[in-house]
């Protein structure tokens, strides 16, 4: 008799799709005994209320910036709301889904704050006048023009599920997030649809840059690629992987 082993897995509340994850990984989320999640033999399922809107954190307005044709005005703007009508062109970094410093740090509660708020964010800050600079470079900054610089991440749920393991992001547990965020981007028609609403809803002529991890960026830039004759659509590396990744834009349009 061939006695198959099953491997350990992970599903989403609702949907069918088990997906395999390390043997390392499975036994953290079992042991950490979570509320977010059901074990069953070797599959671990994500229940609805890890992914639900009240755990979502919002996609926002961080800066305005203004390029004169040789300096750059940056105005901080306290993480506005995005006003679909705002009649002025955005810059979008656009980054994969929140982790840790975008979260509360309370083990009990998973309370959203706002994007970008660690390294990430730092990084961001301390390079958004040379982000308008190296874009005016391929010619796509309309000068005397008030930018909108908008912080999204394509899904705005924790796919790294730091908030249940509590481990560092390693090897396993990149590979767990890119899992995770696969999942949600093909299985929950929600996530990916809430984006290219946003998306959709920027003014003529904004400027797009896909800052996902390489592993993650052929999944938006598909979904970015038909908005090519109307919007500059740029990749980056991910802020948080080197200190001036504004150096790395490349334009795919």
């Amino acid at each position: 008799m061939v006695i198959i082993t099953q491997k350990p897995s992970i599903q989403l509340e609702g949907y069918s799709i088990k997906t395999e994850i390390s043997k390392i990984v499975f036994e953290d989320l079992k042991n950490s005994g979570s509320k977010y999640i059901v074990v069953d033999q070797e599959n671990i399922l994500l229940k609805k209320s890890f992914f639900k809107n009240n755990k979502q954190v919002r996609n926002v307005i961080r800066y305005k910036g203004c390029f004169d044709g040789s300096h750059v005005n940056i105005v901080q703007c306290n993480d506005e709301d995005i006003r679909a009508k705002d009649k002025n062109r955005s810059i979008v970094v656009i980054l994969e889904a929140p982790h840790i410093d975008e979260y509360e740090p309370n083990v009990e509660k998973l309370t959203p704050i706002a994007p970008a708020q660690g390294q990430t964010g730092k990084k961001i800050e301390r390079n958004i006048e040379s982000l308008i600079h190296f874009l005016n470079l391929f010619n796509v900054i309309e000068e005397n023009h008030e930018y909108r610089i908008i912080i999204m991440n394509a899904i705005s749920v924790q796919t790294s599920l730091y908030h249940i393991h509590q481990k560092n992001m390693n090897n396993a547990y990149r590979e767990l997030r890119d899992k995770v965020w696969i999942k949600m981007w093909s299985e929950i028609p929600l996530m990916k649809d809430n984006f290219l609403k946003q998306i959709a809803s920027l003014k003529k002529n904004s400027i797009l840059i896909n800052a996902c991890p390489k592993s993650l960026k052929p999944f938006i830039n598909q979904e970015l690629l038909p908005y090519a004759e109307r919007y500059a659509l740029f990749e980056s590396n991910h802020p948080s992987s080197t200190e001036i990744w504004t150096k790395s834009l490349f334009k795919i349009n």
